[in-house]
């Protein structure tokens, strides 16, 4: 019987004492055994874990900037698709950590643990608890009902029936809880997870196929029997099972934590045997493109706002309008558009039909367009419900929906706070030339900004709408809410201050104007044009600066970023002290990032380890034959070297195949770099210092500088004299993966000397674009993700530098003299690049 295994707060104990000896012993056989049967195995084998260490980390780290990136630009997008990139470096780390324990299991083994450890907070962070989906069901307006149950409309309706004595119809609301049981009943939770982990920041243009796929799948699913048992006895406890239903959405976060206005359907004259359908239409306009996209602007979860459904009558309406208890635009006065029949034309933005202004100090109504649209007594009542409103909301201004029915009865639909504008708003129009002015149409939302025209004639042209454009369409109906990030200006020929989409606009701080009349013959496509909101006009060239609305990242943090923000204290700190500090531990590793510099650092250690002076010789390194005074042997891991190098005991450079070791010499061999042939350069300190005796010095690995080469990479120790350079580089045709690490130290000069040396070299390669990094003599520098060329010319520039300044140190005294060589390196440097771009 195998024994349990031991855990952790941190997860189980790796191995126990007996397992960690038993694996070491395996670990020192194998290598052993391959170090001594076949060198050449063991080297490909540690070098092919290294390149996946190489190949890992950079898809680690870009992953910890994507989930950064998201954060430092506020970047709208769906919190499964931050759950996914993290589940992507969960797995990323766990495949370096499993190729860095190739290399030694008992070393690194705990770093299985850390992982897990940081992992887990992370997930933790982004977690929410699992919906419920158990009863109830269905609960009545006239009960007491929170919005986590009833939603953002059915909820405040519910306190207006009881509290207050508001005229709302009698009806239900099937609960969030009835929707999450509807989707668990057909399997469709975790599903619906997955594609929304496919709407991140740069790929919006899916949200369309995306949310076709989510609402087919919703309006497809089986209504589960407890369900339909709960609605019908709800129906016949309000007696109108014989009546034709409404059925509407009521989302949490509708209408309170944010206003959703539009971004759901409605379902108007459904018979009961047609309940479940509509039910389904209703809870998959949740997933329309627009609803989709206004949810992630606004920074709510899909889990955030499940879909409940208000179920009340419908009421055949003589007369349906939308009550602003206080116009946005002139908030002394109150105002309601209206329409004949019902309301829905109006509320996508349509075009209303009549108009009434009430001054709020006088509590009387100022004006009627058309006089007789509506009575006065009416009127009047109706401004009076829009006060009782607005004094139940504690004075927040309200947006209302009612109609009157044939008997001249007021019923409340729907009563939600109304955003208002800054209060910074001009009160006196500018005077603009007459010339200027080619459009005058009614204010929607406020703003001036200017752009260039563009005419949308169809809205399934949305996503050819250009970037900053100002849009001019038809109507204002709720699909805009799709590119209010894209455009800086919308005008409409026809539409309603009141509509839906006026509402999301203003949240946006889009300028709208709408009753444009003669705007898609008068402008023209490409046209240069400002637009003041404020007042309704189009002007002809450019008035005022193109401000955009608000954006993502000027905006305050949303739900789904601040969560973010929690994940990524596990994730992105980076806390390690120096690698060649002794904390450079694995107990020292306090985030993911952490743990991939850990892995990085290690992994190189490993992998060079393996490369001793002695061990060149056994791997089959290759004496090179530069034509420069340098010591060196080449050891080719996988196509660093041309078929024609196989069996021979020395190569020369025209054997090079790698990109990277061709390039350096380059810049070593370049005419800029003059040679004293009569001082080889190999570890002359080491050389001293041991107790060898040998002739040929120039033959031996011993203290030689030595290169480890493939087609694309170059890892590279080089040794002059009493200073030596590391260098670490790829050079491949994706520029997200290539990079030059290069690290400098030593010297036979004082230390002052060396100091100004390293100051040297820095001006040179800072001037070229690399990052430098000092600290006393050891010069740290980085360039990275540049194209295959632009790598090439930073691996020429370093084996110039590294040729001219050869013990350079030792003769330099001051800081003029510095400043005066690293002007004439740098000249010399761009000649040499001048000659060859005429080559």
């Amino acid at each position: 019987m195998s024994k349990k295994t031991q855990e952790t707060a941190s997860g189980p104990i790796p191995l126990t004492r007996v397992q960690r000896i038993g694996s070491q012993t395996r670990h020192l056989l194998e290598n052993w055994f391959l170090r001594t049967c076949f060198p050449g195995s063991l080297i490909r084998k540690k070098y092919a874990a290294f390149q996946h260490l190489r190949a890992g980390d950079r898809r680690a780290l870009e992953l910890i900037a994507q989930l950064e990136e998201i954060r430092q630009k506020n970047s709208p997008c769906d919190i499964e698709y931050i759950r996914h990139v993290l589940g992507l470096l969960d797995y990323e780390i766990q495949a370096l950590i499993e190729a860095l324990v190739r290399f030694n299991p008992v070393k690194y083994a705990l770093l299985r643990n850390y992982h897990r450890k940081y992992a887990f907070y992370a997930h933790m962070a982004l977690a929410e608890d699992n919906p419920k989906i158990d009863p109830p069901f269905v609960l009545g307006l006239d009960q007491e009902l929170s919005e986590s149950l009833a939603g953002g409309k059915a909820a405040p309706l519910s306190r207006l029936i009881r509290d207050f004595g508001i005229p709302v119809p009698a009806g239900m609301v099937m609960t969030t809880r009835a929707f999450y049981r509807l989707l668990e009943a057909n399997d469709l939770t975790a599903w619906i997870q997955r594609q929304l982990a496919r709407i991140g920041p740069g790929n919006h243009s899916e949200i369309n196929e995306i949310s076709q796929a989510l609402q087919f799948a919703v309006t497809e699913a089986q209504v589960p029997p407890e369900l339909e048992r709960e609605f019908l006895s709800g129906i016949k406890r309000l007696g109108i099972e014989n009546s034709p239903l409404a059925l509407r959405s009521s989302a949490v976060g509708e209408d309170l934590q944010a206003s959703f206005a539009g971004q759901f359907k409605s379902c108007l004259n459904v018979g009961l045997e047609n309940w479940f359908e509509a039910y389904k239409q209703v809870a998959a306009s949740k997933y329309s493109p627009h609803a989709i996209h206004y949810r992630m602007r606004q920074g709510f979860t899909d889990q955030m706002t499940p879909m409940a459904v208000l179920v009340m009558p419908t009421i055949a309406a003589k007369i349906s309008g939308i009550l602003y208890t206080r116009d946005p635009h002139q908030p002394e006065m109150a105002v309601s558009y209206m329409v004949l029949g019902s309301g829905e034309k109006l509320a996508d933005g349509g075009q209303y039909q009549g108009r009434a202004d009430f001054d709020r100090q006088s509590s009387r109504v100022r004006r009627v367009a058309p006089r007789d649209f509506l009575g006065p007594d009416t009127l009047e009542n109706l401004f009076a419900l829009g006060m009782k409103l607005e004094d139940a909301a504690g004075q927040v201004p309200q947006d209302v929906e009612w109609l009157l029915d044939a008997s001249g009865k007021l019923h409340i639909l729907q009563s939600r706070p109304l955003g208002m504008p800054a209060a910074d708003e001009p009160d006196i129009q500018p005077d603009y030339p007459e010339s200027a002015v080619l459009i005058t149409g009614q204010w929607v939302s406020s703003g001036q900004t200017a752009g260039r025209v563009y005419k949308l004639n169809d809205l399934k042209f949305l996503s050819d709408i250009p970037d900053q454009a100002v849009l001019v369409t038809d109507e204002l109906p709720p699909e805009l809410t799709l590119v209010l990030n894209r455009v800086r200006a919308v005008v409409a020929e026809k539409g309603c201050p009141a509509c839906h989409f006026a509402s999301v606009a203003r949240e946006a701080g889009i300028p709208v104007i709408c009753n444009a009349r003669g705007a898609a013959d008068t402008l023209e496509n490409q046209q240069d044009v400002s637009i003041d909101g404020n007042f309704g006009k189009v002007l002809a060239g450019t008035f005022f600066r193109a401000k955009p609305g608000k954006t993502a990242s000027g905006a305050p943090e949303t739900l789904v970023i601040q969560k973010l923000a929690a994940a990524l204290k596990y994730i992105s700190p980076l806390t390690l002290p120096n690698s060649e500090s002794h904390d450079f531990t694995i107990g020292s590793c306090q985030s993911l990032h952490d743990i991939v510099r850990y892995v990085h650092e290690a992994g190189v250690r490993e992998m060079f380890s393996l490369v001793g002076r002695r061990g060149l010789d056994r791997y089959g390194a290759k004496r090179l034959e530069s034509g420069l005074p340098l010591v060196m042997h080449v050891l080719d891991v996988h196509k660093g070297l041309c078929p024609e190098a196989a069996g021979q005991k020395s190569v020369a450079l025209k054997h090079i195949e790698s990109r990277p070791m061709q390039q350096l010499f380059a810049g070593l061999g370049s005419p800029a770099v003059q040679w004293n042939s009569g001082i080889l350069h190999y570890d002359w300190d080491a050389y001293y210092k041991s107790s060898a005796d040998f002739v040929d010095v120039e033959k031996s690995t011993l203290f030689s500088s030595y290169a480890i080469v493939d087609r694309e990479y170059l890892h590279a120790l080089l040794r002059f004299g009493y200073h030596f350079a590391v260098l670490d580089s790829v050079q491949g045709t994706v520029p997200e993966q290539n990079y030059i690490h290069f690290s400098f130290k030593g010297g036979g000069g004082s230390p002052e000397q060396r100091d100004m040396r390293i100051y040297l070299i820095q001006t040179i390669l800072e001037h070229f674009g690399f990052v430098v990094h000092t600290t006393a003599d050891l010069l740290e520098a980085a360039f990275d993700r540049k194209s295959m060329d632009d790598t090439g010319t930073g691996l020429v520039v370093l084996g110039i530098v590294l040729g001219k300044t050869v013990m350079l140190d030792m003769r330099l005294e001051n800081q003029q003299q510095i400043q005066t060589l690293a002007r004439q390196i740098i000249q010399e440097t761009h000649d040499i690049f001048s000659v060859q771009e005429k080559r």
